[in-house]
C-alpha cells in the first residue's frame, strides 16, 4: 500500500551486467578514496534520471503514467548511450556528487523533454534547470575531501546501452541512501 504522496522519477534503468561492472568500479573508487566522506551508490540503484517529481499524489499515478505513455506514443525514440568521463557536480569547486557522463546528451535531453510534456499534461510541474544526463556514483557528505584519486583511476570499458524502455521508480529515503522501487515500465517505440 502506497502512502498518499510519493517521490517518483522516470529513468533509464541499467542492465544487470552493466550494474555489476559498475559495482566493481565503485569498489575500486571507494578503496582509492580512503575516505568515509562519500556515500557510494548501491549497484541496484544505478540509473539515469530523466525527470524527478518530489511529490505526487498516489491517486494521480495512473494518470501520470498514461499521460507520459501518450506523449511517447508515435515518437521515434532511438537511444544508444555510452558512459563517459568522471565529473563532479555541480562543479569541481563545490563538488557534491561524483558522476559519470553519459553520451547522447541531445537525444537524452529530447526524451526528458517529451516525458516532461506528459508530466505537465498530468498537471505537475517539471524542473526548470537544464537537463544534464549523468550516472551518479557517489554523494559527497563532507566539504574539503581530497578527490585527486578520481583523476588517477582507469575507467572500465562499457558496451553501448541501447534504450528501449524507461521506468517510473518510487524513491523512499532511508538512513543509508534511498530505496528505489519500480512502479511501471514504459516501452519506447
Amino acid at each position: 500500500m502506497l502512502p498518499a504522496v510519493v517521490r517518483v522519477f522516470f529513468a533509464v534503468d541499467l542492465p544487470a551486467t552493466m550494474k555489476e561492472k559498475l559495482k566493481e568500479f565503485i569498489i575500486t573508487l571507494k578503496k582509492q578514496s580512503m575516505s568515509h566522506g562519500i556515500r557510494w551508490t548501491k549497484s541496484d540503484n544505478l540509473h539515469i534520471t530523466l525527470q524527478f517529481l518530489a511529490e505526487v499524489k498516489t491517486e494521480h499515478l495512473p494518470q501520470l503514467i498514461d499521460e507520459v505513455k501518450n506523449v511517447l506514443q508515435g515518437k521515434k525514440v532511438h537511444l544508444d548511450l555510452t558512459l563517459g568521463e568522471l565529473r563532479l557536480f555541480p562543479s569541481a569547486y563545490h563538488p557534491r556528487v561524483i558522476v559519470m557522463d553519459v553520451t547522447e546528451q541531445q537525444a537524452l535531453s529530447e526524451l526528458s523533454a517529451i516525458i516532461g510534456q506528459g508530466i505537465q499534461h498530468a498537471q505537475y510541474a517539471v524542473e526548470e534547470k537544464p537537463f544534464r544526463g549523468h550516472l551518479t556514483l557517489g554523494r559527497i557528505k563532507h566539504t574539503g575531501l581530497k578527490l585527486d584519486f578520481l583523476g588517477e583511476v582507469t575507467l572500465p570499458d562499457f558496451e553501448g546501452l541501447p534504450v528501449d524502455e524507461i521506468v517510473l521508480f518510487r524513491s523512499e529515503p532511508e538512513d543509508h541512501g534511498s530505496k528505489y522501487t519500480p512502479l511501471e515500465v514504459i516501452s519506447l517505440g
